[in-house]
């Protein structure tokens, strides 16, 4: 199982060094921005699975940031980490989405305990499929490689479906027509050539890390690790 990824919104350097080791020792892998524009920019390069959140930032406020990342489609649950305990401030950090608010100070068990208990309730039933680091939400059609996004067609995202429900195996371009029937369009050579733009993407993403590999006279078949 992959580590759980945590954003950690904070720009006092030494809470923030702080959780960072203990959190880190805990298990979790733990990425920190100190500023509202340096958290903007993480996200857009990974996926996360909890944000943890300061209300003062030096560049702007972590509610409204918060409201922001979740216009952006950003659906990760979010705790805030603050010194301000009055309620206006927190009823409107609750009101916008927030799972919990934590005042600052605060001990390391009880954050690590309101994470977990955050983490638990919010599994979404989702239908994917996953081999090694690829997994693929055909609910939301989306393709999260190695905690990163890749970012495929309509097509592209049907043809590497077809190839994960087998992980291992090789697919033949038969079956992988079968799977695509609805679409007269699609033959063999079209088949390679979106196989040619799959392996680009992922390259440009991960390297060697995942690979679709052909298999002559039979088909294709996804391969990872060493």
């Amino acid at each position: 199982m992959n580590p759980i990824r945590v954003m950690l919104v904070e720009d006092d350097s030494q809470i923030a060094k702080a959780l960072t080791i203990n959190l880190s020792l805990s298990g979790y892998t733990v990425v920190h921005a100190e500023t509202a524009k340096e958290a903007k920019a993480s996200v857009e390069k990974g996926v996360f699975d909890l944000l943890l959140l300061d209300v003062n930032l030096p560049d702007g406020n972590g509610i409204d940031l918060f409201h922001e990342l979740r216009g952006l489609g950003i659906q990760a649950p979010a705790i805030f980490l603050s010194a301000r305990v009055d309620e206006e401030t927190i009823v409107r950090a609750m009101s916008i989405g927030a799972d919990d608010y934590i005042r600052k100070p605060f001990g390391m068990e009880e954050l690590k305990l309101r994470m977990t208990r955050t983490l638990r309730a919010f599994q979404p039933v989702r239908n994917t499929v996953q081999a090694g680091p690829l997994t693929l939400d055909l609910g939301q059609r989306t393709a999260i490689l190695s905690n990163q996004p890749l970012v495929l067609s309509r097509r592209e995202f049907d043809i590497l479906t077809a190839l994960l429900k087998r992980p291992g195996d090789v697919v033949s371009r038969e079956a992988i027509i079968n799977y695509l029937e609805q679409d007269a369009e699609i033959y063999d050579r079209t088949i390679d050539s979106h196989i040619s733009h799959l392996r680009r993407k992922i390259r440009d993403l991960v390297g060697e890390e995942f690979q679709v590999l052909s298999i002559y006279g039979v088909g294709y078949k996804v391969n990872w690790g060493a």
